[in-house]
C-alpha cells in the first residue's frame, strides 16, 4: 500500500476528517496539484476528492480571500448602468472603513478625469468627502475653467465647494470660480441679493457653459446628507413632508427624481434644476448602501450621465429594483 494510501487509512483510522480535508485542499491549493494527481495519490476517485474540496469550503477548512480592494468590476457595472438608464458606470470593489472606501472610488473617478476632460471645459464642482478624494488624487488635469455650482453648506469647510474647486484649480492651473455665499438662506430677498453680488454673479453665468459637473449625492432616509444637517426646522421639516429623498447640487428630490419644493430654490444660491439637467456630462461620485434610494431618484429625475460608486451601493441600487 502506498504513503499516501497508509496516510489516508491513518486518518480514517483516528477519525481526524478535517486532517484529511486539509491534506486535499493543500494539495489542490497550494501545491496546484490537479484532481486527478491527488486521486491517483491517494488511490481515491477523482469524485471523491471533488467532495473532499466541497466539503474543506464548505465546513470553514479552506477560506478563499480575493484582494480586488479598488479594482474595477466591469460585469456589475454594466448592469448597473441598464439598470439606472445612464450612459456609464464605474464601479469599484470597496474594502475598510468609511474613509478607505471613498479613497477607492476617489482614485477611479479622478481617473476618469484625467482621462477624458479635454483642455477648455467648464466643469462644475459641488462638495463632499467623497468629492474630495477624487480631486486631490488627481494627477494631471488639462487648463480648464473651474466654477462651484453651489453656495458652501455649513459644516467641515476642508470638503466644501471652494476646497473641491481649489484642489481641481492646483492641477489644472484654470481659472476658478468660486461662490462665497451660503448654499440657502432664510428668504427669497436675500438670495436675490446674494445671486448679484458681481463675484458670484460671475460664476452663476458661466453655468450654462458648463461641459462636464462632478457632484456628490446626499441620502435622506437613512440620512448622509450635509444638507439635511444644517436646514432650519421649518425647511427640513417641508423638506420630509414632501417625500425627499436626495439632494443633489442642492436640489431636493423625491423618489420620482422631481423636486421636492420648487420654491426651495428661492432660497438657494445654487445652479437651477434646468440648468442642470442642460449639462451635457454630469458625473454623480457616490459610495455606500444607504445612497440606494438616492442615487435611484437622481437617475430617475434625467441629472446624471455617469457613477462612480462601490459595489456596496451598486448591489443595493439593484435589490431595490428587482424587488
Amino acid at each position: 500500500m502506498s504513503q499516501n494510501r497508509n496516510f489516508d487509512a491513518h486518518l480514517s483510522g483516528a477519525g481526524d476528517d478535517r486532517a484529511l480535508l486539509a491534506a486535499v485542499a493543500r494539495a489542490f491549493y497550494l501545491d496546484d496539484k490537479s484532481q486527478v494527481e491527488i486521486a491517483n495519490e491517494l488511490e481515491i476517485s477523482r469524485f471523491k476528492v471533488a467532495r473532499l474540496l466541497t466539503r474543506a469550503r464548505d465546513e470553514g477548512v479552506v477560506s478563499i480571500t480575493i484582494n480586488d480592494r479598488g479594482l474595477p468590476d466591469t460585469a456589475l457595472a454594466a448592469r448597473l448602468g441598464a439598470a439606472l438608464g445612464i450612459r456609464s458606470c464605474h464601479v469599484v470593489r470597496s474594502h475598510g472603513d468609511e474613509d478607505a472606501v471613498r479613497e477607492q472610488i476617489g482614485a477611479t473617478a479622478a481617473t476618469l478625469l484625467s482621462d477624458t476632460l479635454a483642455p477648455d471645459e467648464v466643469l462644475g464642482v459641488t462638495w463632499g468627502r467623497t468629492l474630495l478624494a477624487t480631486t486631490s488624487q488627481l494627477v494631471h488635469v488639462p487648463r480648464i475653467s473651474i466654477v462651484q455650482l453651489t453656495g458652501v453648506v455649513a459644516g467641515d469647510i476642508s470638503s466644501s465647494p471652494i476646497e473641491v474647486a481649489r484642489q481641481v484649480s492646483r492641477r489644472s492651473g484654470g481659472r476658478v470660480y468660486p461662490i462665497f455665499s451660503p448654499l440657502y438662506v432664510q428668504d427669497r430677498e436675500t438670495a436675490v441679493g446674494l445671486r448679484s453680488h458681481p463675484d458670484i454673479g460671475a460664476a452663476m453665468e458661466l453655468f450654462p457653459k458648463v461641459t462636464t459637473a462632478v457632484l456628490s449625492v446626499g441620502a435622506w432616509d437613512p440620512p448622509d446628507s450635509q444638507i439635511k444637517d444644517v436646514l432650519p426646522i421649518d425647511a427640513l421639516a417641508n423638506a420630509i413632508a414632501g417625500g425627499c429623498v436626495a439632494d443633489i447640487a442642492g436640489i431636493l428630490l423625491k423618489e420620482d427624481g422631481t423636486p421636492v419644493d420648487p420654491t426651495f430654490e428661492e432660497r438657494c444660491v445654487n445652479i437651477s434644476l434646468d440648468q442642470l439637467k442642460r449639462i451635457p456630462r454630469v458625473i454623480a461620485v457616490a459610495g455606500g448602501s444607504a445612497k440606494a434610494d438616492a442615487i435611484r431618484a437622481v437617475a430617475r429625475g434625467g441629472l446624471i450621465s455617469e457613477l462612480v460608486t462601490d459595489h456596496a451601493l451598486a448591489e443595493a441600487v439593484l435589490t431595490g429594483m428587482d424587488a
